[in-house]
């Protein structure tokens, strides 16, 4: 029995010893990796001297494999308990690791109502002029050169992604979707991301049309498939989640940021003008916003229509018809900002839940950013900060500078905002003088006048001098001659609603952090 137990006690101490001389003799290669076995000075320079330069390159061809199998033991012995105390113990042994690249906040660059025409849906003739008579101001005459100007100038910048947040074309007409599509194709073949949705104009419109002759005719609408089968590489394809009743879907942005990407539209069984999510949409939303404060993520929600009532102007139409579900949704997991289009206004707005509410409460932002197609054709550029701010800010696109870079011989297209500016103010002139008449020259053009200035700044979100137009001989001329006109409501309702400045906003962290 004694004999047993001395032999068993024998072969652990032969064991723990051999386990002992192994983690020895491993850590020894491992601080040593140019002496893989234990030679005297004597047999390495007589070893060298059979060898020579062959020994040299031997070594140099085999060293990368050492160098790998050095790695693999390196990293399992990684995965022990006490690897990681010897690397605090012996730092000039073990290589610092290379850092992980710094986290840079994304840009992002939004465009809304494009209203794209091609120029192969006119002829510029009788019917045509009529038709950018009637028109708001939109530059129908040079929108692809417009859409070409803009899309070099998003190449440049370099955002994260472009954002098309709906009315990307005129009245949802089949030949401007499927041109404007492949013209798209140029920026995201730039490695930008394009992001797109669908605003009132664009689906099942029946005011699609073409422009030929003496009349204006009937064009091809396109159906919701039709839209997802012509953009589905434009932010669908690359959908983290898509809802299945709406043409609404979520885009990872960065490893921080999601997008979610509302199709606010109403186009079944016919278009409308006003919007509405669907009460199916509202549920995917509520899913989704659920599941991205569970992964930690910020999420940016973007849709055509509004959310606020924006406008003094504009009371109907333009916030959703069922906005307050969709406030209350979109407040219930503290989301700092809204970014919407379809208003023609440039518009930022805080939503308050009751009067009397603190300017430092909470909030959802909305911000609404003006027509593309419009003067000044202005984009938005949103920029993610370090410090967990947000910044906005709008930005024209210079139209004359892309015109000279690409030898245009067009003097509109090199002088475009001297142009665009006059184009716009000759438009609303004539619109206003159709109306206001038998008052004599004089009086009609500064009435009519005042009237543009007044519409052009509403438009583009400036500031307007109360005191200096109501003091005006234009308005004066108002209140005299048409006190109870529709059209001096609309300047009171633009000048009202135009008493700061509304192309940028920078949105602090404190609004910017979601609250639990």
């Amino acid at each position: 029995m004694k004999r047993k137990t001395w032999i068993l006690s024998a072969v652990m101490y032969v064991i723990v010893a051999m386990a002992c001389f192994g983690v020895l003799h491993l850590l020894k290669k491992m601080t040593h990796p140019q002496e893989p076995f234990e030679t005297s000075a004597q047999e390495s320079s007589s070893r060298s001297e059979e060898h020579g330069e062959q020994e040299t390159e031997t070594q140099e061809e085999t060293q990368p494999a050492e160098s790998e199998t050095l790695k693999s033991r390196e990293a399992a012995l990684e995965r022990g308990s006490g690897y990681s105390g010897w690397k605090k113990e012996l730092p000039g042994i073990f290589p610092p690791q290379p850092e992980e690249t710094p986290y840079e906040p994304p840009k992002l660059i939004l465009a809304t109502d494009l209203h794209y025409q091609s120029a192969s849906a006119d002829d510029g003739g009788e019917a045509f002029q009529l038709f950018v008579e009637r028109c708001d101001g939109k530059v129908v005459e040079y929108l692809p050169e417009l859409l070409d100007a803009f899309m070099d100038q998003v190449i440049e910048e370099n955002p994260a992604a472009l954002v098309l947040s709906g009315d990307i074309t005129m009245n949802g007409e089949k030949i401007n979707h499927e041109e404007l599509a492949e013209k798209l194709k140029k920026v995201q073949d730039a490695g930008i991301p394009v992001l797109v949705i669908p605003g009132n104009h664009d689906i099942n419109n029946t005011n699609a049309s073409v422009y030929f002759g003496a009349e204006k005719t009937p064009a091809d609408p396109v159906t919701p498939e039709e839209f997802y089968n012509i953009y589905h590489m434009y932010g669908y394809d690359q959908a983290i989640s898509r809802d299945e009743a709406s043409l609404s879907y979520v885009y990872q942005l960065d490893e921080k940021n999601r997008l979610l990407m509302l199709d606010t539209c109403q186009y079944e069984p016919k278009n409308l003008v006003e919007g509405r999510l669907k009460e199916e949409t509202l549920q995917w939303a509520d899913e989704q916003l659920k599941k991205a404060k569970e992964d930690g993520m910020n999420v940016l929600p973007i849709g055509h229509h509004n959310l606020l009532a924006q406008s003094r102007m504009y009371t109907t139409q333009c916030a959703m018809d069922n906005n307050g579900d969709v406030i209350e949704l979109l407040q219930k997991y503290q989301l700092p900002l809204y970014l919407s289009g379809h208003l023609h206004v440039q518009r930022i707005r805080k939503h308050k839940a009751e009067p009397g509410v603190a300017d430092s409460a909470y909030g959802i932002m909305e911000i609404v950013t003006d027509a593309l197609s419009i003067p000044p054709c202005q984009y938005a550029v949103l920029q993610w900060k370090k410090d967990g701010s947000m910044e906005y800010a709008t930005k024209a696109v210079d139209v004359s500078a892309w015109a000279k870079r690409t030898g245009s011989g067009d003097p509109n297209l090199l002088d475009f905002e001297g142009w665009s500016e006059q184009y716009i103010q000759k438009l609303i002139i004539d619109q206003i003088r159709g109306v206001v008449k038998n008052l004599g020259d004089e009086v009609e053009h500064s009435m009519a006048e005042v009237y543009a200035a007044v519409y052009i700044d509403y438009y583009a979100g400036r500031e307007i001098d109360a005191k200096g137009v109501r003091n005006s001989k234009g308005y004066r001329w108002w209140q005299r001659n048409m006190p109870d006109s529709y059209l001096i409501r609309e300047l009171d309702a633009m000048i009202d609603d135009s008493d700061r400045d509304n192309n940028y906003m920078l949105l602090p962290e404190l609004q910017n952090a979601a609250k639990e």
